[in-house]
This record gives structure tokens, sequence and C-alpha cells, in this order.
């Protein structure tokens, strides 16, 4: 995920030695077929097709999160700006749209790239770019 294509796993090593299976966390190099090295990048997730859990959210298609700002970060968030966020090993461009009510903790985010995500886990905004304070906030995604 998030191209959902249907790939098959030829081998699995673990520090250079076959293995059948691994159990998180490891480090392994896998050997697939029916993907190119261009059509994959970091923070794509395997698994299999019954995985009811996970979700995409695609480009421009807006995904609800609780959402709450660094103390320490003094600027305001602006809607035109592209923040990063992080979501598990995924570092995606996305934008933010605030609700009408400014207190509300619920925000939009409007991602540029896919994001596969499981509906509660925790998400990093970040600015990379910012001179100052590079983390924005935190928050939750929901369903």
């Amino acid at each position: 995920m998030p191209s959902g294509r249907d790939i098959v796993i030829k081998s699995i090593q673990m520090h250079d030695d076959p293995v059948q299976e691994s159990k998180s966390p490891a480090r392994v190099g896998l050997a697939i077929k029916g993907v190119t090295n261009e059509e994959i990048s970091r923070g794509d997730i395997l698994c299999s097709s019954v995985n009811n859990v996970m979700n995409v959210a695609t480009p421009g298609n807006p995904l609800s999160a609780h959402f709450k700002k660094n103390s320490y970060y003094q600027s305001d968030i602006l809607e035109n700006q592209t923040y990063m966020a992080s979501v598990g090993l995924q570092v995606k461009p996305i934008k933010i749209k605030r609700n009408e009510n400014s207190n509300d903790s619920v925000i939009r985010i409007i991602p540029d790239k896919s994001i596969v995500y499981i509906p509660g886990q925790t998400f990093a905004v970040l600015k990379p770019d910012n001179q100052g304070t590079r983390i924005i906030g935190q928050g939750t995604l929901l369903g």
C-alpha cells in the first residue's frame, strides 16, 4: 500500500541468511516480483489483501484528525503552506485546513501524496525548512 498492487515476495533475508518469516522489529531484505524500484518508496506497507484495518488517504481528499499545536511554535498555521506529515515511517507533504471554529481541535489534512494509516494512529506535523521550531504539532488520525 498505498498503490494497491499485488506483489510476490520471492525470498526474505535477515543478516544475509534466508528466513521463512520475520517479526517486528526486524530489518530484512526482500526479493519481490510485480513492482519496480521506482514504484515503491520509504514508508510503503506490505500487507495481505485481507487486511481491512488500513486506510489510504488519497491526494486532494481531506482526512480528519485531532490536532494539538506545539506550544513552542509561535507562527500561525497557514492554509496555503505545505507541511510534512510523519505517519509511521511515511513522511508526506500535506496542507492543513482548520474548521470554522478556531478553538476546535479537529482539522482536515489534505495530502499531496497517498498516506496509508490506521484510524487512531498518531502523527506529527513538521516544517523542515523552518529556521526555528520544526515540529509544528501532533495529533491522531480519524477514520
